[in-house]
C-alpha cells in the first residue's frame, strides 16, 4: 500500500492519512458499486460462454459481510450476486477485486475470499455457491502474472491433482495494455479515468479526458460521478495539480463552474464540521483541566505555578481522568506533583 498524504480541496486530500492505494480503492468500489457500470462490465468482458449462463437482470451487490476479522483490512472490494439463466433459483456470485500494482499472490488473496463466503455459507446452512473471481488491473506496467492459482505452487506434476486450482478473470487497463476500452459512456468514462492515472502524459491529455468525463453531465448522478472523477485525479497522482484540474474545468464552461462551485461547497462544510470536531474536543480537554485545577484547589490549598503550567500542558483525555482521580484522591499536593510527572513523563 503506497502512500501519500497530499491535501486540498479536492475531496481525497481532506484525510492526512488518505494513501494513495486508498484513492484507487475508494474510486474503484463508487465505480463499480454502481450496477449499471458493474453490469455493463460483465457484458463487454466476461466470456460469452459465461455471460450466456447470467441472468444480469438480477445482479445485486452484496455487503461484503462474509470477511472475518482477521481479513478485515484486506477486505475485498465487491461482491454480486446474480441469478443463473436457466429459469431456476441457483445463482452465483462475482467477487470484483481491483489492483493497481502487479499482485504476484492476488490468487491466493481470491482463494481466501471464496473460502471465507463459503464458510460463510455452511455456517447459514445453505448450499455452496459458485464464484467467479475478477481483476480490474490498470497500473503503470502490463500485468505478466499467470492467472491460475496452480502456478503459485511448485509442486511435480504427479502432486497437482491434490491441489487447489482455479482461474481468475483479469483484465488489463495498464496504461501500456492492448486491451480496448470499450462499453457505454458509464463504463468507458470509469476505464479511461482508471487507465489514464497512470500515464505519465496525463497532464497534457486531461482535456480528452474531461471531455469524454463530462458526457456524463446532465444525466442522473452524472454531476456526482464527475466530482468523484476529480477528487480521484487530486488524490491518487502527483501528475495534476489542482491548478491543472481548475484550468480544464474552466474550459468546459457553465458546466465545469458548477462543478468547481460543488466542490468548493462540500470543502468548505468538510472544513467547518472538522472545525467543530476540533472545537468541542478541545472544549473538552479544557474543561477536565479546569476541574482537575478546582478540586486541587478545593482539595490541598493553592496549587503553584509550575503545576498549573504542568496541568494545562496535558492534551490527552484520558491522562486529564487520571489525573481528575488523583485530585480526588492525593493526600498532599507533593503526592499529586509526583504523580502528574509520572503520568506525563512520556508525554
Amino acid at each position: 500500500m503506497g502512500g501519500n498524504g497530499r491535501a486540498n480541496c479536492w475531496g481525497y486530500g481532506y484525510n492526512p492519512a488518505m494513501t494513495v492505494q486508498n484513492a484507487h480503492d475508494k474510486f474503484f468500489r463508487e465505480s463499480f458499486g454502481r450496477v449499471h457500470i458493474a453490469r455493463n462490465y460483465l457484458e463487454e468482458y466476461l466470456p460469452d460462454p459465461v455471460l450466456a449462463l447470467l441472468d444480469l437482470d438480477t445482479l445485486t451487490l452484496q455487503d461484503g459481510s462474509f470477511i472475518d476479522e482477521e481479513m478485515r483490512e484486506h477486505q475485498t472490494d465487491l461482491l454480486y450476486q446474480v441469478q443463473l439463466n436457466d429459469g431456476g433459483a441457483a445463482s452465483i456470485y462475482l467477487l470484483f477485486e481491483h489492483k493497481s500494482f502487479p499482485d504476484l499472490l492476488v490468487a491466493l488473496q481470491l482463494l481466501r475470499y471464496m473460502v471465507s463466503q463459503w464458510q460463510q455459507q455452511v455456517k447459514e446452512k445453505v448450499p455452496l455457491t459458485p464464484i467467479i473471481p475478477l481483476v480490474v488491473y490498470h497500473g503503470e506496467r502490463a500485468w505478466h502474472i499467470a492467472t491460475e492459482f496452480s502456478a503459485l505452487l511448485a509442486v511435480p506434476e504427479e502432486l497437482r491433482p491434490y491441489q487447489p486450482n482455479f482461474r481468475y478473470h483479469l483484465s488489463d487497463f495498464s496504461h501500456l495494455s492492448d486491451e480496448t476500452i470499450r462499453g457505454e459512456i458509464w463504463l468507458r468514462v470509469c476505464l479511461s479515468v482508471l487507465r489514464a492515472i497512470f500515464n505519465p502524459r496525463l497532464r497534457h491529455e486531461l482535456d480528452d479526458l474531461a471531455n469524454l468525463v463530462f458526457q456524463l453531465y446532465g444525466q442522473r448522478t452524472g454531476v456526482e460521478y464527475i466530482r468523484t472523477i476529480m477528487y480521484y485525479l487530486s488524490g491518487a497522482t502527483e501528475r495534476v495539480k489542482r491548478e491543472d484540474l481548475e484550468e480544464v474545468l474552466l474550459r468546459q464552461g457553465a458546466k465545469g463552474e458548477r462543478v468547481m462551485a460543488t466542490i468548493a461547497q462540500e470543502y468548505i462544510q468538510e472544513g467547518i464540521q472538522l472545525g467543530i470536531k476540533q472545537g468541542l474536543e478541545q472544549g473538552r480537554i479544557q474543561t477536565l483541566q479546569e476541574d482537575v485545577l478546582d478540586l486541587l484547589h478545593i482539595r490541598l490549598g493553592r496549587v503553584r505555578p509550575q503545576v498549573v503550567g504542568g496541568i494545562t500542558a496535558v492534551s490527552n483525555t484520558e491522562t486529564l481522568r487520571q489525573l481528575l482521580r488523583e485530585a480526588a484522591t492525593a493526600e498532599t499536593m507533593e503526592a499529586f506533583v509526583d504523580e502528574l510527572a509520572r503520568l506525563t513523563s512520556g508525554e
